[in-house]
């Protein structure tokens, strides 16, 4: 039976039910409570941003979020302002009224009184919800997920999250410069803006919990500097997930004091079987370490608080699949009890790690953030936040479809649910019927993500690149010498 569900008012659209009516929502869906319209604009209020209130007006916040979000979903020109003002000259075209001026100023405008901020927030509250929602009802699986449900054998008191840097590059504009400076290593006029930033997201869920920005050189520009400000974002029980490089002695201890475990590979610069280690097996011991000299960025108060000591237990971890790079490796951990968290679990956990380098790779491949058009340093981290929005959005679609069917988010496609979300977006955001509802949740569930934990192939690309030459000097510079050769 056809006909737009309760929640779709043609004549509203300051309303952010506009998003959720392209998110293919209804209130029979898991996880229908998340997108809450209320809460959405109890975080605008708190930002002040109100605008578009003439009965003439065509931009809104909630449609000038509702477009911005639409953006990330696409590529190359359908991802330009001027495609998403033609999105919103759609929208109102089937209420009846024409938008005669559809020049992007108005709407690059509107979005300008967006802060980043108020975005963020929205971001995040999705996550916090979509996750203790989802975590609290859904616990078996018929279709589960190989090295998730390894990690999922033996329950833990809260969430494993899992931590990767990653750097993206922005307009080359002074402001921009100024913020993000390019690589020190380039030349002026050659290198473009590059922003270093730090992920925070769920291994079950995939949805991202927090992030931050910064410079991609600079003092306190660092992958650890940046995990630091998100710390406040644990909880006690949960399990903190990264790579050697954050394996310090002053984030262990940070993560200890607010109750998260951590599971890391050692750092190369430790011993992985010192001298004085308690032997536990052939495999695992226990290691003290001492608290280091105080590093100059923290202050001797600060310093002063830190533990004298700290134990450790490291667990040596063998691969046996042929193909990969490394044979054998120590992963350090502050879960000493062995018994329960056994080695292979501690493997299992330090194996999701993996997960963390595909959820950056879809958003910054599948949704294309890998280079931000926005020309100012506020815009760039709006443009940044609204792509992160769409990234949890999706995500939470996925978790929708994964519940109805009992499976595993992760044996999701998350590009077929870019894919669904993005044809639908406009057509479901103008009308929205209980078919688009069903019909998006088939597609979502209409592709599997194979489970090849151990696949190998070759680290080398087959299709060759076109050879095209590199500026080697300011394109000012470049023009200038073809205009006088001419």
């Amino acid at each position: 039976m056809s006909g737009p569900l309760p929640n779709c008012s043609p004549s509203v659209s300051r309303s952010f039910d506009r998003v959720k009516d392209s998110m293919l929502q209804c209130d029979d869906l898991p996880l229908a409570e998340v997108i809450n319209s209320d809460q959405w604009q109890a975080v605008f209020d708190e930002y002040q941003i109100d605008f578009g209130n003439e009965p003439d007006a065509t931009y809104t916040p909630a449609l000038t979020l509702w477009a911005m979000i639409s953006q990330a979903f696409f590529k190359a020109e359908m991802r330009s302002c001027l495609a998403a003002v033609a999105r919103i000259s759609a929208w109102w075209a089937v209420r009846g009224r024409v938008v005669s001026e559809t020049n992007t100023g108005a709407y690059c405008r509107a979005r300008a009184k967006i802060t980043w901020r108020a975005v963020r927030d929205i971001c995040c509250q999705i996550a916090r919800s979509a996750e203790s929602v989802f975590d609290d009802t859904h616990n078996e699986y018929e279709k589960p997920h190989g090295v998730v449900d390894q990690v999922r054998e033996v329950p833990t008191s809260g969430a494993i999250l899992l931590v990767d840097g990653f750097t993206i590059t922005a307009a080359d504009t002074p402001d921009n410069q100024a913020e993000f400076p390019q690589n020190p290593a380039q030349k002026e006029g050659l290198g473009f803006p590059i922003i270093r930033g730090v992920s925070l997201i769920s291994m079950v869920t995939g949805l991202l919990i927090a992030l931050e920005l910064g410079p991609y050189a600079g003092k306190q520009s660092g992958e650890t500097a940046l995990l630091w400000k998100m710390l406040d974002e644990l909880k006690p029980g949960d399990t903190l997930v990264a790579d050697c490089f954050y394996c310090t002695y002053w984030l262990i201890v940070a993560c200890q004091n607010k109750g998260v475990h951590i599971v890391m590979k050692n750092h190369h610069k430790r011993d992985d079987d010192p001298l004085g280690a308690r032997r536990i097996n052939k495999h695992e011991r226990l290691v003290v370490w001492s608290k280091p000299p105080r590093p100059a960025w923290m202050s001797e108060e600060e310093y002063e608080r830190m533990p004298e000591q700290v134990e450790i237990r490291l667990v040596d971890i063998e691969v046996k699949q042929s193909g990969f790079r490394t044979k054998k490796f120590t992963v350090a951990t502050t879960i000493l009890e062995n018994k329960m968290f056994t080695r292979s679990w501690i493997g299992s956990v330090y194996r999701s790690r993996w997960l963390v380098e595909l959820d950056i790779r879809s958003i910054k491949v599948s949704l294309g953030m890998d280079v931000v058009r926005a020309k100012s340093p506020e815009m760039v981290r709006t443009e940044i936040w609204s792509c992160l929005l769409a990234y949890n959005l999706i995500r939470l679609k996925m978790l929708q479809s994964a519940a109805l069917a009992g499976r595993m988010p992760r044996t999701l496609s998350f590009t077929a649910t870019l894919q669904s979300l993005g044809v639908t977006w406009l057509l479901a955001g103008a009308s929205c019927t209980l078919e688009l509802v069903q019909q998006g949740t088939l597609i979502s569930l209409s592709q599997t993500v194979g489970n090849r934990p151990d696949r190998v192939e070759p680290r080398a690309n087959r299709r060759r690149p076109k050879v095209i030459a590199l500026l080697k000097k300011p394109r000012s510079v470049a023009k200038a010498e073809l205009n006088v050769a001419a």
